[in-house]
């Protein structure tokens, strides 16, 4: 649900959204979500989720972001990186539905024409950030975008599902594992 209604509300806009309009933009898609919970007469926390975002046009790039999870975005040969925000424990984090959701809303405003984008929740992280988890690791990431440059959307989307539902990944961290790669090709 907060997916489709961000993905909806993002492609409406023609140039970079401000913060105002990105707050905005969280705080209908939130109440939409409460509005949900309360008529299903469920928790609201049921409906718990971190968002990470972006909005890519031909000059801008804009990324949102609250909790965990990572997005890399390149400009030119510039890597830009929206890192996860945890609190006093590694496991946690923020949530939209979360009283304090504003506060943990980071957006990346960048100016430039974006080549690549890297997004992933945090089950991906442990093998696809480096140690220090301020960078994407080279020697997962690296060959995972060679791959996905030389085939189909489906094929590079089939194998990706497969490297990430994989046994090894699964040892590494059971927590979920979405990976989006995302490439600018030029006519």
């Amino acid at each position: 649900m907060v997916a489709h209604a961000l993905a909806d509300r993002l492609a409406t806009f023609i140039t970079a959204p401000d913060e105002n309009q990105l707050a905005t933009l969280l705080g209908s898609v939130r109440e939409t979500v409460l509005l949900q919970a309360q008529a299903r007469e469920i928790s609201a926390g049921d409906f718990a989720c971190t968002v990470l975002a972006a909005w890519l046009g031909e000059t801008a790039s804009v990324i949102v972001h609250i909790g965990d999870g990572a997005a890399a975005l390149s400009l030119d040969a510039e890597q830009h990186f929206s890192l996860p925000e945890n609190g006093e424990y590694a496991n946690q984090t923020w949530f939209l539905t979360s009283d304090d959701w504003r506060e943990h809303l980071h957006i990346s405003q960048f100016s430039g024409r974006a080549t690549r984008l890297v997004m992933m929740t945090d089950g991906v992280q442990p093998f696809a950030l480096n140690r220090r988890g301020d960078a994407l690791f080279s020697p997962f990431i690296d060959p995972v975008l060679r791959y996905v440059q030389q085939v189909s959307e489906a094929e590079g989307s089939e194998a990706l599902r497969a490297t990430l539902d994989d046994p090894r990944t699964w040892a590494i961290t059971g927590d979920d594992k979405t990976l989006l790669v995302a490439l600018r090709h030029e006519a």
